[in-house]
Order: structure tokens, then sequence, then C-alpha cells
């Protein structure tokens, strides 16, 4: 089976500082990976370089066997690839469904013809309007942006890149900034709506990460030094030195 998304030997440096030492990493179709590691380890900038923000010194990345290493994020983007940031990057002044039909209309570019982009499209709405009952936005819908909470704005970046069609999503430490209540329904909103899509995500909650995780990637110093399913990571003598230390719960918590 092709890889949905594949990096062999990635590297990158900032002059002489070097981030990433040649990163292999293969995530299969369907399949919900995280990516764990301390601050400094290279996780943001393993993300850029993914969604074309960043080119690589050295490897190669691949979006379902078709080479995406030197592709601009708009390219990218158009092949199936979205990206959410540490921060929102919704639409604040327009309204929680036009933040929607903005993506929708994005996806549906090839198949409408000038007007209908112009004059709006029954497709267009329809599919706003699903993926805005599967973030459980639908109350919100005509209000601005600007005046959700910061949990709803995540469901709603989250939204926009399920309207856009993608169907390979990085997060990045999509939990962030919520409280334990929020970070819960967060975590099962992720997993009901990501269901059937491919799913890279950068997150320090632990609960959230072994609740989501089909497989874990454990980045350190620039170097991937373990990858394997939630259980067998846990027990990983070398990446509990590394990264979950002696504090981290054997119940799954940090």
């Amino acid at each position: 089976m092709i890889p949905a998304l594949a990096l062999y030997g990635v590297a990158k440096r900032f002059g002489a500082t070097q981030i990433l030492r040649g990163v292999n990493l293969a995530i299969e179709p369907g399949e919900r990976h995280a990516l764990i590691g301390p601050n400094g380890a290279g996780k943001s900038t393993l993300f850029n370089l993914i969604a074309g923000g960043a080119r690589p010194n050295a490897g190669r990345i691949d979006l379902f066997g078709a080479e995406i290493t030197r592709l601009a994020p708009a390219a990218i983007a158009r092949r199936g690839l979205a990206r959410s940031f540490q921060s929102t990057s919704v639409f604040g002044r327009l309204s929680v469904f036009d933040n929607l039909r903005c993506a929708a209309l994005l996806a549906e570019r090839d198949r409408l013809r000038w007007w209908q982009r112009f004059a709006g499209s029954s497709t267009v709405d329809a599919r706003a309007s699903q993926v805005l009952e599967a973030v459980g936005l639908g109350d919100r819908a005509r209000d601005e942006a600007a005046t959700l909470s910061y949990a709803e704005q995540r469901a709603l970046d989250l939204g926009i890149a399920l309207a856009g069609g993608a169907h390979t999503l990085l997060l990045d430490e999509p939990t962030a900034g919520m409280n334990r209540a929020e970070a819960a329904r967060t975590i099962e909103l992720i997993r009901e709506t990501t269901a059937g899509r491919t799913l890279l995500m950068i997150e320090h909650d632990m609960d959230a990460v072994f609740a989501i995780a089909d497989r874990i990637s454990v980045l350190v110093q620039g170097r991937i030094i373990a990858t394997g399913a939630p259980a067998a990571i846990r027990a990983d003598a070398a990446v509990r030195a590394a990264y979950l230390g002696e504090g981290f719960d054997e119940g799954g918590g940090a």
C-alpha cells in the first residue's frame, strides 16, 4: 500500500543549526498518527516542511506517492492536505457559515462555472451546512467567527479543513489552551470528524495523544527515536527517558 504521507531522509538546518536530522516516516491512508517530543525537537519545523511553508535541505516528502517536497503551500492544499496552526486562523469578521462556505467553494472550484462561484451554489451550501453540524456549531452559523470561544474557533478551524475537502490533516496542538472539559470535547470531535481521513497531529497532552492516535512517533533532537502503537510507546524505556519522564502516569496522563 502506498503511504498517505511519507518522509524520506528529511533534514533541515537554519544557518549552522541542524533542526531535523534525516527524518523517515510513513503514515498509512486513514491512520491517525501523533508526533510527540520535547519543545525544540523540530516538530513545528517538520509540519512547516510538509505543508510547503519551507523546503528541506535534504530528503523527499510524498503525498500518496506523488512528491510535494518543493511545491508551494497552495499547490499542496489543492492536492488535499490541510494544516491547522497553534493559533486559530479563521476569518473573524465573516460568519461561521461563510467561513465554511469559503472553504467549500475552494473545494468545488474546478466543478463550478465562473458565475456560479459568485452567485452561490447549492453544492457549496450543502457542504458547508454538513460540516457546520459535524463540528457542533449549528447554532452559531450566523455569528461572526470572532465572537466564538477559543475552543469553538478551534472547532471551526477543523471544519474549514473538512469543508475544503482535505483527505490529509496536520493538526498542531489542537487542545492547547483548553480546560479539561473543552479538551475532552475536542478530542471526541477529532475522533468523529477525521474517521477515514489521514491525520498527523502534534500534541503535548498525553490524554489526547493516547485517546486519538493509532500510532505515535517520538521526535527528539531532530530524530525520530521510536514509532509504534500507543502501548508500545508508553512502555518504551528510551521514550520515557527522553520525553515522557518519571512523572508520566501509567494510566495515560502526563
